[in-house]
């Protein structure tokens, strides 16, 4: 009478190792944030301003789906006009600290949602970044050109991003590939998403930056003429106007901390 095989038991030294593998993975990642943590000097938020002399201002609705994925109504959502007949669009959603959702809200750049909508970044022969001015801080935005669906026009748009207070600038230039750009919507999204969220993901780590915090989100463009440098002008005094620089210095970062 043959003896049924059973499967072999685990060894309690394998079970150990993977128990303490797991808590100090964890319990690394939580550490690196918590543990003495890293002190920035200053802590910044914009406050858009609904008035910009010299611009008339149109209020824009948010549809529900898309206030439903940013799990936010702090939105900021409409386009300027001037006599000169210049336009700027401009979107701002702000999230606070005891919002549960992630970086995953402040992922929705032009990278993802204009690519997902069927718009194709381009060269527009400008700087990657376009630095805005609020009296002595330097905010870098940043900057692309994009071609519109129906492959008429060309926007040129700029964006930043603060998580916690602070500046999260895009780690590596997004290009889409020529497969990609011919694929469906869901694929250049989903292209789009992972490259975003992994750099958000780099820049977090390397720069110890807890995604627990405020966000906010600030986008603004205009369109592109066949002279880059007029559009790229337009955005940066038209930001500087918009925009108000909130810059805070954290208790523990002043004098002699």
């Amino acid at each position: 009478m043959s003896t049924p095989l059973t499967a072999p038991r685990t060894p309690l030294v394998a079970v150990g190792l993977l128990t303490l593998l797991f808590f100090a993975a964890t319990g690394g990642a939580w550490a690196w944030y918590h543990v003495a943590p890293k002190q920035f000097p200053v802590s910044y938020r914009f406050d858009p301003q609904p008035e910009v002399s010299g611009w008339k201002f149109r209020r824009e609705p948010v549809a529900e789906q898309a206030v439903e994925i940013l799990a936010t109504t702090n939105l900021f959502n409409g386009t300027f006009h001037n006599e000169q007949g210049e336009r700027v669009t401009v979107f701002v959603g702000t999230w606070d600290a005891n919002n549960p959702k992630q970086l995953a809200v402040v992922g929705h750049t032009p990278d993802v949602c204009w690519v997902g909508a069927g718009w194709q970044p381009v060269s527009g022969g400008h700087p990657d970044k376009l630095p805005l001015h609020f009296g002595a801080h330097t905010i870098p935005f940043e900057a692309r050109t994009f071609l519109t669906p129906d492959r008429r026009s060309r926007e040129l748009t700029v964006w930043c991003t603060f998580v916690s207070g602070q500046i999260y600038e895009e780690t590596s230039r997004f290009d889409l590939p020529e497969k990609v750009a011919g694929g469906t919507w869901q694929e250049r999204q989903a292209y789009g998403a992972r490259h975003t969220l992994k750099s958000k993901l780099f820049k977090a780590i390397g720069d110890r930056i807890p995604g627990t915090g405020s966000k906010q989100f600030v986008r603004f463009s205009t369109a592109a003429g066949s002279d880059w440098s007029a559009s790229y002008a337009l955005l940066g005094r038209f930001g500087e106007r918009w925009l108000q620089l909130e810059a805070t210095i954290p208790e523990s970062s002043g004098p002699g901390q």
